[in-house]
């Protein structure tokens, strides 16, 4: 596949420019995520820390312009002394404090096995959040891990202030509810928050919770946002969101509750119970792009599955994403409800079919519902890039502009009939030119030697 240079969209408005990044050769997979350049101590006081009673006190007191840099370790929150008998978390932005802005919260090492910031169990509410984003808006998690905890790793309180966060390069895993939480009361969730190059994951899968609705049972997500605007969620790994008790959980990322506008790109998920959803219920989500994903569900798997991507939302669209659904599940995409008008389903590759619910109707065109396990490099890894047994995929579609790339950032080619189904561009080119893309300039005669 493609890996050459290509420049990365902008991040998180406020918090890092794109042309940091510039020049770098990755594909969409945590571990290939571009280093981050240090915080700038022009911009930000830099408070380093390795130990959880100085992280704790450092997150407690922070102020606006501030980035804690956190030296390689493991930090038992379970072990800190919190303030004011707040129970195990760290906080960014009080309630009852003035707003803060422009944070950095990262590993010291780049590499966010190297910074495991745990608490004591998802059954045990010693401590229940990880990082609680409270009044704090521009705010960088990066190059950590933050898991084993009671109720969320991250939890993203719009309705207490929080917006524009960005967590990056991370690791969050083993959350009792929902791995990454960002609720609202109603019309104030976080906004503008983006999510990329991390693993959201379960170790085995989530546990039957006392918090639950109905106590005891399984109750979890990977991402659950309430009325999240304009959410941007790529390059992602997404695994074994499960229930240990094989029921049936939560769809790895759920967008909702009056969302709007989220753009799902470049991400797997592996293993899981559920896919991407924009909404639940009729209502619940408008417009959003999920493009260029992988989904991947485990054959006879011990546990329930349901649809690997699922939309309620008008105007959203459903392009090049590949789903493997193994016998597990009916359909590969449902579209749901009348009021779900002007959806597009476009040139997507699966093993299933794409249902229309409840009076949903939409564009549908260029799909592939017939997939194969022999059409992928390694299917049981869930690497599904195009094999040249994939003729059914290959040049099969037009270009389309909202998917200019694909899953490996590579471009896709501009001629009619040249585009390949499904998440990923098939090339097998040693000594490629801009000729295969359908640039011809590259052949044009040149002047002197």
């Amino acid at each position: 596949m493609h890996r050459g240079p290509q420049l990365p969209d902008s991040l998180a408005a406020g918090v890092l420019s794109a042309a940091l990044l510039a020049g770098s050769a990755f594909a969409a997979d945590p571990s290939e995520a571009p280093p981050l350049p240090p915080p700038d101590p022009a911009v930000y006081t830099v408070i380093e820390v390795n130990t959880a009673q100085e992280l704790a006190d450092a997150c407690w007191n922070l102020t606006s312009n501030q980035a804690i840099v956190i030296a390689a370790g493991t930090y038992d929150l379970a072990t800190v002394a919190f303030p004011n008998g707040v129970d195990g978390r760290l906080t960014v932005g009080r309630y009852g404090a003035p707003p803060i802005s422009n944070i950095q919260i990262r590993g010291a090492t780049g590499d966010p096995a190297d910074v495991v910031i745990q608490g004591a169990g998802m059954l045990d509410p010693i401590v229940p959040f990880g990082f609680q984003i409270f009044t704090a808006t521009d705010v960088l998690i990066a190059d950590l891990s933050v898991g084993n905890v009671f109720f969320h790793a991250v939890m993203i309180q719009g309705d207490q202030g929080a917006a524009r966060a960005h967590l990056y390069h991370t690791r969050l895993f083993d959350a009792g509810q929902q791995i990454v939480k960002s609720p609202s009361t109603g019309s104030d969730g976080a906004d503008d928050v983006v999510i990329e190059y991390s693993e959201i994951f379960y170790n085995v899968g989530a546990v039957g919770h006392p918090g639950a609705p109905t106590p005891g049972t399984c109750y979890t997500n990977g991402v659950d946002a309430l009325d999240g605007q304009r959410w941007i969620l790529r390059d992602n790994l997404f695994r074994r969101i499960r229930c240990q008790d094989g029921t049936l959980a939560g769809p790895a990322l759920l967008m909702w509750r009056g969302s709007s506008d989220t753009v799902v790109e470049r991400n797997r998920f592996l293993d899981s119970s559920r896919g991407i959803s924009l909404g639940l219920q009729e209502g619940d989500h408008s417009g959003g792009v999920v493009r260029n994903n992988i989904v991947r569900w485990t054959p006879s798997a011990p546990y329930a599955v349901d649809v690997p991507i699922y939309t309620v939302s008008p105007g959203s669209k459903i392009l090049h994403n590949t789903t493997l659904v193994r016998g597990g599940y009916f359909n590969a995409i449902e579209v749901r409800y009348a009021s779900a008008t002007g959806v597009e389903v476009r040139n997507n590759l699966t093993d299933a079919i794409i249902k229309m619910r409840n009076g949903a109707t939409a564009t549908v065109v260029g799909n592939e519902t017939g997939a194969q396990p022999s059409w992928f490099v390694d299917e049981p890894a869930g690497d599904l890039r195009l094999l040249a047994t994939a003729t059914a995929a290959l040049d099969q579609a037009d270009p389309l502009p909202n998917v200019t790339d694909d899953f490996d950032r590579g471009p896709r080619p501009s001629l009619p009939g040249s585009v390949d189904l499904g998440a990923s561009e098939r090339s097998e080119c040693l000594h490629c030119d801009d000729f295969e893309s359908g640039d011809l300039s590259a052949w044009r005669e040149k002047d002197g030697p």
